[in-house]
């Protein structure tokens, strides 16, 4: 999510939200969301009330909710395509590797989900792990290793060829 998205949207939800609340929400720090929030208001996206001389109240303006709108839509639209571009993937990669055993490697995450939903929707078996000291079991020809963490794959396994990343 972009960061002007991240701040429509918190402002938004919390009207006398603090910068250092934005820094926080965003990982930005506190100058790039002094910078921000200027670039917002100058926009026209928000605007800002002085409730006394130490609070200001950040609002969104009616051209700022359009562009919150149009912003998550386009946020939305971009994880859809990105979600069907690691379906197609973990397709291609069944159909090259069919009959060998799938491991996947990585986090209990959203995108595990999307990775073995797809799977289970295609009835593939797979067996699940997150520990990179398993792996050795899995180093020959009858597994094909499914990634989508960087963190997992660490230089040990370079020489693994049978170690794919859906996200590339």
């Amino acid at each position: 999510m972009t960061n002007e998205l991240e701040i429509l949207k918190s402002v938004d939800e919390k009207n006398n939200i603090t910068q250092r609340e934005l820094a926080r929400r965003t990982g930005l720090s506190l100058g790039s969301v002094n910078v921000l929030l200027k670039k917002l208001i100058h926009k026209g996206l928000l605007k800002i009330e002085h409730v006394n001389s130490r609070t200001i109240r950040y609002m969104l303006t009616p051209k700022g909710l359009m562009e919150k709108v149009r912003l998550t839509y386009q946020y939305i639209v971009i994880s859809y395509n990105r979600i069907l571009s690691i379906e197609r993937k973990i397709e291609q990669v069944t159909e090259d590797f069919k009959g060998c055993q799938i491991v996947l490697l990585g986090e209990k995450d959203e995108l595990f989900e999307i990775i073995s939903g797809k799977l289970k929707s295609m009835n593939i078996h797979f067996i699940f792990t997150n520990d990179n000291k398993n792996l050795l079991q899995y180093n020959d020809e009858e597994y094909i290793i499914l990634t989508w963490s960087p963190d997992h794959l660490d230089k040990e396994f370079s020489n693994y060829n049978n170690i794919i990343n859906v996200l590339s």
